[in-house]
C-alpha cells in the first residue's frame, strides 16, 4: 500500500464517527422536543417543570341559616273613623240692633280714581283707638259686599270694594266677635265720577259710654 492510500484511509476513518454522533444527538433532541411538546399541550408548563398538578378547589356554599318566619294573625277589619265635622262658619246676615255698642260719630267723602270703598277709625268714649273691631260692608239687598275687616292697633280700618271708581249703594256696620251687630246700619252711595263724585267714604265710630 502506498503512503497516499494509507494517508487517505486514516483521514476517512475518523471523519465518519463525528457524523454518526451528530445524527444520534439530533435524534435524541428531536425525541426530547416531541415529548416536551406533548407535555406542554396536554399538561401545561407545570408538567415540564416537574411541579405537582394543581388540585382543583371545590367552592363550598355556606349553609343557609333558617330565619324564623312570622305568621300573621287574623286580620281585623279596619274600623271606619268618621272625620270630625268641620266647623260651620256662621252665616252673615244683615240685621240691625236696638242696643249698639258703637255709635256713628262722623263721616266724610272724597273722589279717588284708584279704589272705591270705606275707611275710618273706631274710638272708645275718651277718643282712644279700639283695635280688633270687625267692620263689614253690605250690598243693598243685604248680602255681604266684603269680608269682615278688623281694626288695627290704631283703631283704623280700610275696606276696598273695587280697584277703580264704582257706583253703588252700600251699608256699613260694626260687628261683635260672634259676628252679631255691634252698631246700627248706615247707608252711603258712591259713583264713578272721579272729579265731582264720591268713591271713598270715611266713617268714624265711637264706643257707647
Amino acid at each position: 500500500m502506498s503512503q497516499n492510500e494509507e494517508f487517505n484511509g486514516r483521514q476517512e476513518g475518523p471523519s465518519q464517527d463525528p457524523n454518526r454522533i451528530y445524527i444520534i444527538v439530533a435524534a435524541v433532541l428531536l425525541v426530547v422536543i416531541v415529548i416536551a411538546a406533548i407535555l406542554l399541550i396536554t399538561q401545561g408548563i407545570p408538567a415540564l417543570r416537574g411541579e405537582p398538578e394543581a388540585t382543583p378547589v371545590t367552592e363550598v356554599e355556606p349553609t343557609a341559616t333558617r330565619v324564623p318566619t312570622f305568621t300573621p294573625g287574623p286580620t281585623r277589619e279596619p274600623t271606619s273613623t268618621s272625620a270630625p265635622p268641620s266647623p260651620t262658619a256662621p252665616s252673615l246676615t244683615m240685621s240691625d240692633t236696638d242696643t249698639p255698642l258703637f255709635d256713628f260719630d262722623s263721616a266724610g267723602a272724597r273722589p279717588a280714581p284708584d279704589w272705591t270703598g270705606f275707611f275710618g277709625q273706631v274710638l272708645d268714649p275718651s277718643g282712644g283707638p279700639v283695635p280688633g273691631v270687625s267692620v263689614i260692608i253690605w250690598y243693598s239687598d243685604g248680602q255681604p259686599a266684603s269680608s269682615p275687616v278688623q281694626t288695627d292697633q290704631e283703631g283704623s280700618y280700610e275696606v276696598r270694594l273695587a280697584d277703580a271708581p264704582l257706583a253703588g249703594t252700600w251699608t256699613i256696620q260694626l260687628l261683635n266677635e260672634d259676628l252679631s251687630p255691634a252698631s246700627k246700619l248706615f247707608t252711603f252711595q258712591t259713583d264713578d265720577n272721579t272729579e265731582t263724585g264720591i268713591q271713598q267714604i270715611q266713617v268714624i265710630w265711637k264706643e257707647s259710654p
